[in-house]
């Protein structure tokens, strides 16, 4: 799909909204349910936009329990800027959202933020290791400011596990302690799969845990001996960085998680044409983000 299919499927609002029904709740009305309670007793009004639950009696439209919720930007708007920040390979500013739809930039940063939820939503199901050796590393993110020096504690630390010819996960993280570390593997990679890290002590104790364990030693100029080496989850680092510094110019660390989730679900879904991953995008859109829990980090 390119952007002139993207206008000939999606013409308006209409079209929008009827896709939007059809992904959430399937081609066949029964399966349609209540936001507010659940209930699959609903009826639709003549209109063709509102609902009504025969159960609990209130009404609602599609997008109640979407991150479309609330919002009164036009639909259309909406999945022009999913389409494009799925489909670019660094994403898209919300300064250039802004000029592209014609709203403003902190409207477009927030349609941001809540495609991002989305992202974040779909988490990376199921744990690495299943086939082939996974690789795990950490790494810091923020950017120099003249006139200071920057410390380990300005910046802001991510941990990445990523399966060879697989997916990845990423997690901002508090600190790189093996008490953050060692759950935030065990929660990414399957236990008793190949592991390979560089020398960090939070992960010796791997192959007590259950883990096939081996490493590289950078201090010594050691970047990989045979199939060990973390060359991938390095690469990782370095794309993820110059995406936030390229584009994004920076994020602060309340943030991080949502872009690490950005680049996450366009890595998993790298094998898909642009069309598959923005629908794809639609099966995680449940779930409101107001711009208040946004911006308390609540």
């Amino acid at each position: 799909m390119n952007l002139f299919d993207f206008q000939k499927q999606f013409p308006d609002d209409a079209t929008c909204m009827a896709f939007l029904e059809k992904q959430r709740w399937g081609a066949n009305s029964e399966n349609r349910f209540c936001p507010h309670c659940g209930a699959t007793r609903t009826y639709k009004y003549a209109s063709g936009k509102l609902y009504k639950c025969g159960e609990c009696r209130k009404q609602f439209t599609v997008t109640v329990g979407t991150i479309f919720e609330g919002s009164h930007i036009p639909l259309q708007k909406w999945f022009y800027a999913a389409f494009l920040n799925t489909s670019l390979k660094k994403g898209i500013s919300s300064i250039q959202l802004a000029k592209y739809l014609g709203i403003t930039q902190k409207s477009a940063w927030f349609m941001l933020q809540r495609i991002r939820y989305g992202m974040e939503v779909s988490g990376g199901k199921g744990l690495l290791g299943e086939t082939n050796p996974v690789e795990i590393d950490e790494t810091y993110i923020g950017g120099v400011q003249k006139g200071r020096n920057i410390t380990v504690q300005d910046k802001a630390a991510v941990f990445g596990a990523v399966e060879r010819g697989g997916s990845i996960k990423l997690k901002h993280v508090r600190s790189t302690g093996s008490r953050v570390l060692l759950p935030a593997v065990a929660k990414s990679v399957k236990q008793g799969a190949t592991v390979y890290s560089d020398q960090l002590n939070a992960y010796r104790i791997l192959p007590r845990l259950g883990y096939m364990h081996d490493s590289v030693n950078h201090s010594i100029d050691e970047f990989g001996r045979g199939v060990v080496h973390t060359n991938t989850i390095e690469g990782t680092w370095s794309h993820l960085k110059l995406s936030l510094k390229a584009i994004y110019m920076g994020v602060s660390k309340e943030h991080l998680q949502l872009y690490c989730a950005e680049y996450s679900f366009r890595f998993n879904r790298r094998d898909m044409d642009d069309g598959a991953r923005f629908t794809d995008w639609f099966g995680y859109t449940r779930g409101r983000l107001t711009y208040r829990t946004l911006v308390s980090g609540g």
